[in-house]
């Protein structure tokens, strides 16, 4: 029983001694760094985006628009989808190439997906 106490007694005195240190406010104030952070991220994501590598203004084609749209289409519908890129696919390109340049063709727009889809998500969490 006294070795029950003792431990209750040793976490009672830590907890205080955790409230007179300020742990619980200097904890709050890292939250709030880390809320800071993300939104800079956010802006140098937002300003990558839309800036080229040299500083140039950067504006998304109109075929990247055109799938970003088929993308929020496609996540934005109640039913379940088993295969995006499917619908992603540009058959006129698609059936002239030859099987290697079939799969280099379905590996980059399955990585143009994810780079939508993560676009999409952030614009509507707003994070």
């Amino acid at each position: 029983m006294t070795r029950k106490n003792g431990e209750l007694k040793r976490r009672c005195w830590l907890a205080k001694q955790r409230l007179k240190m300020g742990y619980w406010e200097s904890l709050k104030r890292e939250q709030s760094c880390a809320d800071e952070v993300d939104v800079r991220s956010i802006a140098v994501e937002y300003a990558r985006r839309t800036r080229d590598v040299d500083g140039t203004a950067y504006a998304p084609s109109a075929e990247e628009e055109r799938m970003y749209r088929k993308v929020c289409e496609i996540l934005d519908s109640t039913e379940v989808t088993m295969n995006p890129i499917g619908q992603l696919i540009d058959r006129s390109v698609y059936d002239g190439l030859d099987p290697a340049g079939k799969q280099r063709y379905i590996l980059e727009l399955s990585e143009k997906f994810r780079e939508l889809q993560a676009r999409y998500y952030r614009e509507k969490t707003g994070s």
